[in-house]
This record gives structure tokens, C-alpha cells and sequence, in this order.
């Protein structure tokens, strides 16, 4: 029997509750089947009955059994598996292009099929055993993302400096053909994967939909902290405006045939271009959001929807929202869009005038070249502050995709509550999307406004 997973919380009421369950206790099987990490966890405890052998620190070696709803799961937490590393090289790994000095997690290189799975990661699929592609195909681990980067097996080589990646097809072949999908990216070095290679790669791969259900075209992504590595080009705005022009040409048969783009151009593209976006519809059923895919455009829509929504119910005879002020950090990238979002707020609601105003950050953490809000460090939004000089009733705002998940620390490990108390300032975390950001704002307006009534009355 294998080594099992360790308890590391269980929900309050549920059955592994009810069944006297304690964090620190291990879960060694479930059916017989032993468990090697939260994957099996959730596979094998989707049944009607199931029985948990576990080593109890209380009584030892037991076992549990439980009879319940196929989707109902038993209320335990346990942690993530350790990582798998990536065996490749390659030059524009961000990764390698990590400050020195930080905290070691930031310097794993990844690779895992698992991490792919439950949190949406991109894998190359070079380090996958025939035991991997067994439990992937058994357990039905779908969908996976996968860096192509392209499918000429030499310049893929070449891309990820590693002489013995297999062929990217046939690995792709075999998962879909298991009924795994997949959604891939490449991410474009100028000289290198663009042009014929590019072609190349968008006819290989969209010739295996729908079991290769999305593309995504990256640009390269370059710190200024890239010590020995190669030599890159950036990539300017004649040559992302070429890009978004030949994406476009590639969508159309596809939006023809399938009535789906199939191949999407991330955000930066656009950003880099200084063009508008295309609308939200464009990007389809938004596969690829958590890649940088469809996040703006989507913003937009849902800040416009909901904030009508929500305006419309918080001053709905002219209520006067004088005495909030916020500031909204992002980065360079998204500033210019942010700021059309405000003054076009501003335009239609004067009553919003003061309200918000957008505090753009300069990311000198990674270099300029960096700019978007989830790298951005808690340091250069405290340097940003200073600068602007805002006044000092201002909550400044920060968004939830600027900090590690389930915490307030930001990249740099400083975090929000060092950030307010460094700056003296009211300093807020808000959902990163647009309907979560307007539902933060009506709730604290609504709480700000409730308070301030009952002081009134107090005070009377």
C-alpha cells in the first residue's frame, strides 16, 4: 500500500466530519485503491460507497465507510503534490528571468501533468512516463493546456533546447484519441516560430479539432534581469500589428467552419499595438482567460453590464457618492483601458466625478518591459503612491491577480497590510473581474453609507 495523503483540514459538517476525521490523520486507500495525491483523492471518492482505510493518529489503522450522493464529497482538504521539473531550457523561460534574492518557489521551473489538470498550468509534455499517460487517459484528466510553441520537431527542439523532446504531435494524438482536450498556446519568438513555422503549426494543430480545442498566440515576454541567457528580439508595435492582422486572416475560415476562432490572440498583442480590442464575442466561449486570452475586452463588458446594474440600484434618484475616493492600481498595460472605463463613467454619471481615479504602476520589480498588473511588485506600488501624491482619504485598491492565491503577499513577499501601514492609507484587495469589482464597490459604499447614517443618528 502506498504512502497516502495526509488530512491537512476537514469542512466543518461534512461527512469526514461527521466520521471523526482530524487534520494530521492519513488517508491510505479509498476501495482499495491507494491514493498518491488530491487527484486520486477526488476520483475514487466519487462513488456511492466508498471505504477509506486510514492510519488515525488517535486509534491507529482503521476503516471508514460511507454510503452517499456519486457528487458528494467526503469534506477533506489535503495539499497540493510536490512539483515536477521541467527538463527543458528554454531562453525566454520567466523563470530564468527572475530577480535574484527571492523566495525559492519562484525559481521552479514546473512541469506536471497534475498542475496542468487542477490549476490550468502549461506543460510541454516532455517528461511524461507511459504511468502518466495511463492515469491521465484513466482518470480522464481533461482538459490539459500545452506549450507547443510550434510543431516542426526541429525548431521545437530548438525553442526548448532540449535534443530529446519527442514529437509534440503524436503525444497530442494519444491523449485526444483517450478523449482528453487540450488547449494549446505558442508563444511567438520573432525569427524563430513566426511566419511559415506559425503556419505551419496553426494547420497541424487545428486539424486535430475539436480534441485540440483552442490556440493561443503569445508574445515573448522579456525582463531586464536576463543575465547570460540569448539574445531575444522584442517585439514592437509594427510587428504586433502584423500579428493581429494575420491572426485575424486565420480565424475566419475557422469562425466559418466551426463557428469558433480556434486561434486567439493574447491580450498583449493588442497592448503592445496600441489597437482597440475586438468584442468580448470574438474570443468565443473564452477558453483561454487564465493565459491572458479575452481578459481585457472582457473586463470592459463586465464593467460597463454590472456597473449599470449596480448604479442604477445604489443612486437611484441621484444619491450623491461624494466622500469615496478611490484609486485603482493596475499596471502600464492596462492603465490606458481603465482610464477610458472611468472618464467614460465620469461622462454619463457626473455624480462619479472624484470617485475613481487610476493609479498606473511601473514595474520596476522585473523592468518596464513588464506590464502587467499580476507581476507587479508591493514595492513599486508603494513608490507609485509617493508619487501621485493622492490625497489622503484615497483607499487604494488593488487587484486579487497582483497577489499569491488565498494571501495578501505580493511577488516581492511584502504584502498589503505592510503596504497600508507603510503608506498610512486605507489599502483594499477587490476582485479582479469586472462584475466582482462593481458588486466590492456597491457593498462598501452600501456598508460606508449604513455607518455613516447611524453615526448621525447616534450623534442625535
Amino acid at each position: 500500500m502506498g504512502q497516502g495523503i495526509v488530512i491537512k483540514d476537514v469542512v466543518s459538517g461534512s461527512l469526514a466530519a461527521e466520521a471523526g476525521l482530524c487534520p494530521g490523520d492519513r488517508i491510505l486507500s479509498i476501495n482499495g485503491n491507494p491514493l498518491r495525491d488530491l487527484i486520486d483523492l477526488d476520483f475514487y471518492q466519487a462513488d456511492g460507497e466508498v471505504v477509506l482505510a486510514v492510519e488515525s493518529r488517535a486509534e491507529g489503522t482503521i476503516e471508514i465507510a460511507f454510503e452517499k450522493d456519486p457528487d458528494e464529497r467526503l469534506g477533506l482538504v489535503v495539499d497540493p503534490p510536490p512539483i515536477k521539473r521541467c527538463p527543458n531550457k528554454c531562453d525566454f523561460c520567466f523563470v530564468d528571468q527572475m530577480p535574484e534574492g527571492q523566495r525559492q518557489t519562484l525559481y521552479i521551473r514546473d512541469e506536471d501533468y497534475r498542475y496542468s489538470f487542477l490549476y490550468g498550468n502549461f506543460i510541454t509534455l516532455t517528461n511524461l512516463s507511459n504511468r502518466d499517460y495511463e492515469r491521465i487517459l484513466e482518470q480522464k484528466l481533461s482538459p490539459l493546456y500545452i506549450s507547443v510553441h510550434a510543431t516542426d520537431p526541429g525548431v521545437r527542439k530548438r525553442l526548448l533546447r532540449n535534443d530529446r523532446a519527442p514529437d509534440v504531435l503524436e503525444m497530442i494524438d494519444r491523449l485526444a484519441s483517450g478523449g482528453i482536450r487540450l488547449h494549446t498556446q505558442i508563444v511567438i519568438t520573432p525569427g524563430v516560430n513566426d511566419g511559415d513555422v506559425l503556419e505551419r503549426s496553426i494547420e497541424d494543430l487545428s486539424s486535430r479539432y475539436p480534441g485540440v480545442s483552442s490556440l493561443a498566440i503569445v508574445p515573448v515576454g522579456l525582463t531586464q534581469h536576463r543575465g547570460d541567457l540569448p539574445s531575444i528580439d522584442p517585439i514592437d508595435r509594427s510587428f504586433a500589428r502584423r500579428m493581429i492582422a494575420r491572426i485575424d486572416e486565420f480565424q475566419r475560415p475557422f469562425l466559418e467552419k466551426w463557428d469558433d476562432p480556434f486561434v486567439f490572440p493574447a491580450d498583449e498583442w493588442f497592448v503592445i499595438a496600441g489597437r482597440s480590442f475586438p468584442s468580448v464575442k470574438r474570443y468565443g466561449s473564452l477558453p483561454q482567460l487564465g493565459n491572458g486570452v479575452g481578459l481585457v475586452p472582457l473586463f470592459q463588458n463586465q464593467w460597463k453590464r454590472a456597473g449599470n446594474r449596480v448604479r442604477s440600484v445604489f443612486v437611484p434618484s441621484g444619491e450623491a457618492v461624494a466622500g469615496f475616493r478611490f484609486a485603482l492600481v493596475t499596471g502600464t498595460a492596462f492603465a490606458p483601458y481603465l482610464n477610458r472605463l472611468v472618464n467614460r463613467l465620469v461622462l454619463d454619471s457626473p455624480l462619479w466625478k472624484d470617485v475613481f481615479s487610476v493609479l498606473e504602476v511601473e514595474n520596476g520589480f522585473f523592468g518596464h518591459s513588464v506590464t502587467v498588473a499580476g507581476l507587479l511588485a508591493g514595492r513599486d506600488i508603494q513608490k507609485a503612491v509617493r508619487e501621485a501624491r493622492l490625497a489622503g482619504d484615497t483607499t487604494l485598491l488593488v487587484p486579487q491577480i497582483a497577489v499569491r492565491t488565498d494571501t495578501d503577499v505580493f511577488l516581492d513577499d511584502s504584502s498589503v497590510g505592510e503596504l497600508s501601514r507603510d503608506l498610512q492609507r486605507r489599502v483594499e484587495l477587490v476582485p479582479s473581474d469586472g462584475v466582482g469589482f462593481w458588486e466590492w464597490i456597491r457593498d462598501h459604499m452600501s456598508l460606508g453609507k449604513e455607518s455613516s447614517r447611524l453615526g448621525t443618528v447616534a450623534a442625535g
